[in-house]
């Protein structure tokens, strides 16, 4: 078989096993006492409800008890049951249809043959759908847990706007967002190998990974039909790497000696150009990758991280680019960096401008509960952070009547900043030392990081790196073929130690909160090697092609 009928075979299996997923789920969460759906998922549909339902017209404008915007809020028969959109845009709608010209009773200014009058009043008839789709949207913050950008309440909201929508409309959105997942790690393994002299990297073989580690693989399958909508933002992630590839190459792979092309030459054989000229591989690759990226940092905010690797990425291709098509051996910081602070203003702009837009429409509640929120936050139960603990102890700790000293090490500690200034570091100091030799491995460990030292995170979390491993596994070289599974297993029983402790405080409440935390160590500890492990496995790679390239010159 060859690697598009493999490729095939694998998204009709994966398809198929997240279809059966989907069937045993609705029946588990209509007979078993536990159910198969995650709680996300009921809460990312009470924000899609109330996206829909819960700011209708005939409660707003139509109702002889809303007399101005401040009703919605200070007039008790509303605010107990109205909850919408809190933004300008729809408050300026529902003030435009309260006073719609094409019902006011008022004399016009103009005579009724004006064509001004006749001509406003059909613009009016003709935009009055738009105010009244505007005017109508819901506040998906009015459900008290509800943490995400409205735009997922937004897509999920078919499920209660479309009477034929099937209930586990998001469902099957997130299970395509998963398939899309293995068919984004082709197209970034395809891109690569068709500029790299790398010849594992057209291997057979790499086919294979997406497919074993990804489709067929029932932990990333499963939390997608469970509800979770994390492999919407694995898409964009995917997406803006796979984009920025191909408008930007990876230039030191396999090391700079071992590019084709990348030999020293005179500079009477090839026309020279000026750096202020060198633009990307495709422009439209290039502002797609921006726009991914700032729409992945809109949906979660981890992906903020991989500044740090696009920056030094884009600095070597900037520089190689500079020497083989200038002649310039040592060109300046400016002309090295001057990419990077373009994409860096592009995204950061787009990231603006869509917020911006999202605020416009729903108000303060998103600034405070899908942004403020994930920075600020602290959560006392047990979860696989190391931070856990020192979350709870210091939820129940009383310091005003302690010591200076002593008051001003509880604020350390309790300050959200105590990890996440540390993990941001961190991840940057991973992205600036990595991103100009492999963006994608780059960010797989910045991510490992940004996860390992996170102060809340559970089962989930893992994918955002465990995505990565289809397209990292490809530029791993271990001494013995059965160290990868030794590593997998590592992690896992890492996991399942965790899960024993937990399981004995959750359903048998039993203190084993110090067990507990010392799984958490050991996890981290585990995260750790294993990072070790694939950097030391990803330079042995490294090796073994420039060898290969050598002896094949």
């Amino acid at each position: 078989m060859n690697v598009r009928g493999w490729r095939w075979t694998y998204v009709a299996l994966g398809v198929l096993l997240r279809v059966v997923l989907l069937l045993w789920g609705t029946w588990q969460d209509k007979h078993a006492v536990l159910p198969y759906t995650d709680v996300d998922y009921a809460v990312y549909n009470d924000g899609a409800h109330a996206m829909w339902a819960e700011c209708a017209l005939e409660q707003t404008v139509e109702s002889p008890l809303f007399e101005a915007e401040s009703d919605l809020f200070d007039e008790p028969s509303l605010a107990a049951h109205v909850r919408c959109a809190r933004g300008y845009i729809p408050a300026v709608s529902r003030f435009v249809l309260q006073n719609d010209p094409l019902q006011s009773k008022e004399s016009s200014s103009f005579p009724e043959s004006s064509l001004f009058l006749r001509a406003s009043r059909a613009s009016f008839w003709i935009s009055r759908p738009l105010f009244k789709a505007i005017a109508s949207l819901g506040d998906p913050y009015s459900r008290a847990t509800y943490r995400y950008t409205p735009l997922l309440a937004l897509i999920l909201s078919p499920a209660h706007a479309v009477e034929w929508a099937p209930p586990i409309w998001g469902k099957l959105l997130f299970a395509l967002g998963d398939i899309a997942c293995a068919l984004l790690m082709w197209a970034i393994l395809d891109t690569r190998a068709s500029h790299h002299a790398a010849r594992s990297l057209s291997q057979p073989w790499a086919t294979h990974l997406p497919g074993l580690l990804w489709l067929l693989n029932p932990f990333p399958a499963q939390i997608a039909t469970r509800g979770s909508a994390d492999s919407l933002v694995l898409v964009l992630v995917l997406g803006f790497i796979a984009l920025l590839l191909r408008a930007t190459p990876e230039m030191e792979l396999v090391g700079s000696h071992a590019i084709p092309g990348d030999a020293p030459e005179k500079p009477s054989e090839r026309t020279q150009h000026d750096p202020a000229d060198l633009r990307v591989a495709d422009e439209v690759a290039w502002y797609g990758a921006a726009a991914l990226l700032a729409l992945a940092v809109h949906f979660k905010l981890y992906p903020v991280i991989y500044g740090s690797s696009v920056l030094a990425h884009l600095a070597t291709y900037r520089r190689h680019a500079i020497r083989i098509l200038c002649g310039i051996k040592n060109p300046s910081a400016f002309d090295v960096n001057i990419l990077g602070i373009e994409f860096a203003a592009i995204a950061g702009m787009m990231y603006a401008v869509l917020n911006l837009g999202v605020w416009l429409f729903w108000g303060q509640p998103f600034v405070r509960h899908a942004l403020l929120y994930h920075v600020t936050r602290q959560d006392p139960k047990h979860n696989f952070s190391v931070y856990f603990l020192s979350t709870y102890l210091a939820g129940s700790f009383d310091a005003s009547s302690a010591p200076p000293i002593v008051q001003t090490l509880y604020s350390l500690a309790a300050s959200p900043l105590a990890s996440f200034v540390p993990q941001l570091l961190a991840c940057a100091y991973v992205g600036f030392t990595l991103g100009g030799k492999d963006l994608v491995l780059s960010c797989a460990v910045q991510t490992v990081v940004f996860v390992a030292w996170n102060k809340v995170y559970t089962s989930q979390y893992f994918l955002w790196y465990l995505v990565f491993v289809p397209i990292v596994g490809v530029t791993l070289h271990f001494d013995s073929y059965l160290k990868p599974v030794f590593l997998a297993g590592l992690w896992a029983a890492a996991q399942g130690i965790w899960l024993y402790w937990a399981y004995r405080l959750e359903f048998m409440a039993q203190d084993t909160f110090v067990p507990l935390w010392l799984s958490s160590m050991l996890l981290l500890a585990t995260q750790v090697y294993l990072v070790q492990s694939c950097l030391t496995a990803w330079e042995s790679w490294r090796q073994r092609q420039v060898m290969a390239h050598a002896k094949s010159q």
